[in-house]
């Protein structure tokens, strides 16, 4: 898919005709009406007032200009849905809802405070239940979500990925299912370590997931570093496998919802922040609450914090050493549209001395990766990509700083070097740095 040259709108366009509420959700509204329950929560759907501000955020309208590929037109299908005018299943509203990346940049421009979120997983939750993959994508999706959920599945996975590199047998792989990055046999055998040092304010505890725990060990470690210098007690166990974030956007709700109680039981009876390097993971972990609807749930999210949430600017600035690097930032979408973090990370990696950040012209639009988006969509995934590959040249960079897996692996398909976040911040914070 080539991406079209972008449009000036000093304007919204004109919303769509939208049905009017005549009747209730699930009631006869035309002679071709398809009688159903409502799937929706009908006063999420009444948020939308159909304006239109949320275009310019959306990368897939931005690559598109399609109205069904925005936020607007995809909850003008989901109504039409809910009023049974269209059933969820039909060709044009499952690939309206289904070109949706959900990075829910839409969320931070709505003036409606639309919860775009919610409404684009139960969609996708529901076509899942109605029209379930099939076929060898049925079978990549049974094997791999049941793989994501048992570690020594995922470690065999990854250990044989490992070997198709050694060997370059990974050539033969498509594209979009090929990784750019680089797994090595060694760093699977590698275990943490505690870091030394006094503890002042307690555990901390590193969430260590599924994919991260395989094949970004380093950036696991480095959170580690980071905490224990600035005195807290950085713990890698208790080790549940997995969130189940990647589950929800496949709108496989039902593991997800299992995942998250196990990952919650998994930590009862501890105290202190679960600290999670993996936006992602870190968004659908805060989210839980809603996910599950238990008190339990929403104290267990309060729990959970991105590094930039434990650590201060002053604290980074008074023990850094320099790094003399230009890098671009590109801020993972889930941690800034979801967790809201706003410039919490960009501060603390400012605090570097000689570390030049640069933002691309673009940060607000997603890179394309969305969990398996990339390989499900490999169009919008790589028109995307093309995209933000195109944004980041721009800032005449040599490196993009990012932290989250699916953002790294997606940009180094372009032939950029990834930094995660947490990397800088322990290779500046090394014992031996300022005080």
């Amino acid at each position: 898919m080539t991406t079209p040259e972008p449009i000036d709108r000093p304007t919204p366009p004109e919303p769509p005709a939208v049905p009017g509420p005549s009747a209730p959700p699930g009631t006869a509204t035309s002679p071709h009406t398809v009688t159903e329950p409502s799937i929706f929560d009908a006063d999420l759907l009444a948020q939308c007032v159909q304006c239109g501000f949320c275009l310019s955020s959306c990368p897939t309208y931005e690559v598109t200009h399609l109205e069904e590929h925005g936020p607007r037109g995809r909850i003008l299908a989901m109504r039409l849905a809910d009023a049974g005018d269209l059933p969820l299943t039909d060709p044009d509203v499952k690939e309206s809802l289904e070109t949706c990346v959900q990075c829910r940049a839409c969320e931070l421009v709505c003036p409606s405070l639309v919860e775009f979120g919610a409404l684009i997983e139960t969609a996708r939750t529901e076509i899942a239940r109605r029209e379930p993959p099939r076929g060898l994508r049925g079978l990549a999706h049974r094997v791999g979500f049941f793989a994501l959920a048992r570690r020594s599945w995922l470690r065999a996975g990854v250990a044989g990925l490992a070997i198709m590199q050694l060997l370059r047998l990974d050539r033969v792989l498509p594209d979009t299912v090929r990784p750019a990055r680089r797994v090595r046999l060694r760093e699977l055998r590698r275990g943490y370590q505690r870091p030394r040092g006094i503890r002042t304010r307690g555990p901390a505890y590193v969430f260590r997931g599924c994919v991260m725990d395989q094949m970004f060990r380093a950036t696991h470690q480095a959170v580690a570093d980071v905490l224990g210098s600035i005195g807290y007690d950085p713990r890698f166990e208790p080790a549940p496998p997995c969130c189940g974030a990647l589950h929800t956007h496949a709108g496989r709700e039902d593991q997800a919802r299992g995942l998250a109680q196990q990952t919650i039981r998994a930590y009862a009876g501890t105290e202190g922040p679960i600290v999670v390097d993996s936006a992602g993971c870190g968004a659908a972990m805060k989210e839980f609450g809603h996910l599950l609807g238990t008190p339990e749930a929403e104290a267990f999210s309060a729990r959970v914090v991105d590094l930039s949430e434990v650590v201060t600017p002053a604290e980074v600035a008074a023990r850094a050493r320099p790094i003399p690097l230009e890098l671009a930032y590109q801020a993972p979408c889930h941690g800034r549209n979801v967790q809201r973090l706003g410039d919490l990370p960009l501060a603390l990696l400012r605090a570097i001395p000689e570390l030049t950040l640069i933002e691309p012209d673009d940060e607000h639009l997603c890179c394309g990766s969305g969990g398996i988006y990339s390989i499900e969509q490999p169009d919008f995934g790589n028109a995307l990509l093309e995209k933000k590959d195109a944004s980041l040249q721009r800032t005449g960079a040599r490196g993009v700083v990012s932290g989250n897996p699916g953002c790294a692996m997606q940009i180094a398909r372009a032939g950029w070097e990834i930094h995660h976040p947490a990397e800088l911040l322990a290779r500046a914070m090394r014992p031996g740095g300022p005080v």
